[in-house]
């Protein structure tokens, strides 16, 4: 269903969540009791996918697309800021402001760095990556790749046109545990070595060997 916002009538757009769950039993309450929370309705998400099934969320007839981390929980507000960016024709791609949930000074650096890189228009999974359902086709998708599928789409987006824009009042609240039990230096600067050896066409199947998933 294609949506035109200055049509009057008709059912109101549907917002699908992906969300990207492997070994986060612990974390995945905390999400879903916000998504589908009904006191506030405009925080409330259509439809729900674990493992960020694309597919299956517009299959199911998802409108807009939002995809997040499991340890990443957007604030009261923030999915009706994202709805009514997709919904009046405000961005066909978005992120949210990535807030850490700690008071570490070196938090604050990180916040920076991921808010400036997405607003250049690229964004990692744990920023959420909001999109509607004909940008997110037009552009390819995610490709099925074990790591970096998210810097993958974002230049996907880019290079069909789409700019993605950073919801400055749309936050996503994320844990600190894995820089805390990795220690942040040593995560950072893996993560930065893992993207470089990316761009420089390391397959992302020998890369995912070097990144294992967080296991609470």
């Amino acid at each position: 269903m294609e949506f035109d916002p200055h049509r009057s009538g008709g059912p109101a757009p549907r917002l699908g969540v992906g969300v990207c769950a492997l070994n986060e039993a612990r974390a995945l309450p905390r999400l879903l009791s916000r998504l589908l929370q009904v006191r506030d309705p405009g925080d409330r998400a259509d439809l729900v996918q674990l493992a960020a099934a694309a597919d299956a969320l517009l299959a199911a007839g998802a409108d807009h697309l939002l995809f997040l981390h499991a340890d990443g929980v957007p604030r009261t507000g923030s999915i009706a800021v994202v709805r009514a960016a997709l919904q009046g024709g405000r961005a066909q791609a978005a992120a949210l402001r990535q807030t850490i949930e700690g008071t570490r000074r070196a938090y604050r650096w990180i916040e920076r760095a991921a808010n400036g890189r997405a607003r250049r228009g690229m964004v990692y999974g744990d920023s959420g990556l909001a999109v509607t359902a004909g940008a997110y086709r037009a552009a390819g998708g995610y490709p099925p790749w074990p790591l970096f599928e998210d810097v993958a789409l974002s230049k996907r987006l880019r290079s069909s046109g789409v700019r993605v824009e950073l919801l400055e009042d749309a936050t996503l609240a994320l844990s600190p545990r894995r820089w805390e039990k990795e220690g942040i230096l040593r995560c950072t600067l893996r993560n930065w070595i893992l993207r470089a050896l990316h761009e420089c066409g390391v397959p992302p199947e020998r890369l995912a060997r070097r990144y294992r998933p967080h296991a609470p």
